[in-house]
């Protein structure tokens, strides 16, 4: 059986032939959703009914709108108001070297140079030229670090864990305490 994960909501109908708004969660790449062939709702414990996307366009403000082979009406697209939509992980693009989706780095740890873990990554926000990492440290504390290729120097998906080097400055001035070994 292959992988499915959330990739979005369907917020709303949208006009009268069976188109759907869908939003996508920001663990994903929202900009992929357009290329992704099929889609799933989730009708039992373990069992889902795809999706084909017969047309798919920008939606005004955000997301997307999908008009689905199967949603043929204002009726059956209203049905699905607030409903799920999985995807298998096979069925997403393939990424470029040295690009990640963001669902592949939420939950990997990630460690200093010193071997000092930092914390788990919860999330990527996107902030102009770059992404910053959401880590949130075992102290509950929520450090954000830019995901450059000077301060990410690895990103082991097998071992779960990502590499980092960031400037001291840039974690003292978020309230993370840097202790060096020698305490």
């Amino acid at each position: 059986m292959s992988r499915k994960i959330t990739i979005g909501k369907i917020a709303r109908a949208h006009g009268m032939k069976g188109e759907v708004k869908v939003l996508p969660y920001p663990l994903l790449n929202a900009e992929i959703l357009p290329q992704i062939p099929r889609f799933y709702l989730k009708t039992s414990h373990n069992e889902y009914k795809p999706l084909e996307p017969e047309s798919v366009r920008q939606a005004p403000g955000e997301g997307f709108l999908f008009k689905f082979k199967e949603i043929k009406d204002r009726d059956a697209a209203e049905a699905l108001h607030d409903k799920v939509l999985y995807v298998e992980v096979e069925d997403l693009p393939p990424r470029e070297e040295d690009e990640y989706y963001v669902f592949e780095l939420v939950g990997l740890k990630a460690l200093l140079p010193d071997g000092k873990e930092l914390g788990t990554v919860k999330g990527l926000m996107p902030v102009g030229p770059y992404e910053l990492l959401e880590i949130k440290t075992p102290e509950r504390k929520t450090i954000y670090i830019p995901m450059i290729h000077e301060i990410i120097k690895e990103i082991n998906l097998e071992k779960g864990i990502l590499y980092l080097d960031p400037p001291e400055d840039l974690l003292e001035i978020q309230g993370y305490e840097v202790k060096s070994n020698a305490n």
